[in-house]
């Protein structure tokens, strides 16, 4: 539609500019005749040219706005109309791939808890569970992490099931994860008791999201400083920021693609935030850091 008005204008400006000189020269034409019949009739004092004078263009500008009119009536139904219906087949195949993939990660739920369960029985019976029946068992958390990170990227429905959560308790239970995994990163907490009525496993998801950015993005183990204050959370970091934060929400949007990830974490914390009713706000500057606050109150 835009690209049809600035055709439109460029076309009405040639016409008004072809009709302008057309009617000048008109006018010249006319004043030339009438002067040429004033000297035929010996009246040389009375005869002069007016060739300076300007064409009136009303009449020209009225047919352009009333062209424009008819134009815009006739077109903007009509360019609506095709919009709607070339759009329609893109929005259905949309849709369809977004029940498909959570069609198929529902169905990947089946076999990752059956390995869970199995590799959770396999360490309770054995007297010295072996290291790699750990590392099956975390990698099978993982993929349960990603799962639901998945379906709350292209899952429809709003209202998910909500309940009261400890949230300082959980925050205690995901920072004794990291703090096991990557030994060396500080973390500083100065959290309080804290209820909230939000979807657990959202939750759950949420923080281990935005922590596991925090750790990855640090620098040399820099400490992360958590607050927990009156239902408002923040996350802050010393790591190397970036440029374009006001994308850091968007679907596979990544800065640096020498850091492990797959960008899909923070647009799913986005999706689990807004279901759950959390305003979530983040701030970043080049190397010195991003803060990331959730209040859920």
């Amino acid at each position: 539609m835009c690209a049809f008005m600035l055709m439109y204008m460029l076309l009405a400006t040639v016409y008004y500019m072809q009709e302008y000189q057309r009617l000048r020269k008109e006018l010249e034409l006319t004043d030339q005749m009438q002067y040429i019949e004033c000297m035929k009739l010996k009246l040389e004092a009375h005869c002069h040219l007016t060739s300076r004078q300007k064409p009136n263009m009303q009449e020209v500008r009225h047919d352009l706005g009333y062209l424009l009119l008819f134009i815009l009536l006739l077109f903007v139904p009509i360019s609506i109309a095709l919009s709607l219906f070339s759009i329609r087949p893109v929005q259905k195949a949309s849709k369809m791939i977004d029940h498909f993939i959570s069609s198929i990660v529902h169905d990947i739920n089946t076999p990752l808890t059956t390995i869970m369960l199995n590799v959770k029985s396999l360490i309770r019976k054995a007297e010295l569970p072996s290291q790699k029946l750990k590392y099956i068992l975390s990698s099978s958390h993982q993929l349960l992490g990603m799962q639901h990170d998945l379906l709350a990227l292209v899952d429809e429905k709003e209202d998910v099931l909500r309940e009261k959560v400890a949230l300082h308790e959980m925050i205690e239970e995901i920072v004794q994860e990291f703090r096991i995994q990557y030994e060396m990163q500080v973390f500083k907490m100065n959290i309080e008791e804290q209820i909230v009525f939000v979807n657990r496993t959202d939750i759950y998801r949420i923080l281990q999201n935005i922590l596991s950015n925090a750790v990855k993005y640090n620098r040399d183990n820099n400490f992360i400083n958590i607050t927990l204050k009156e239902k408002r959370l923040i996350i802050e970091d010393q790591g190397i920021g970036m440029k374009e934060v006001q994308r850091a929400f968007e679907q596979n949007y990544r800065e640096n693609y020498s850091i492990e990830g797959n960008g899909l974490g923070l647009a799913s914390v986005k999706s689990m935030t807004e279901r759950n009713q959390i305003n979530i706000f983040m701030q970043s500057q080049i190397n010195e850091g991003t803060i990331v606050v959730l209040n859920f109150g």
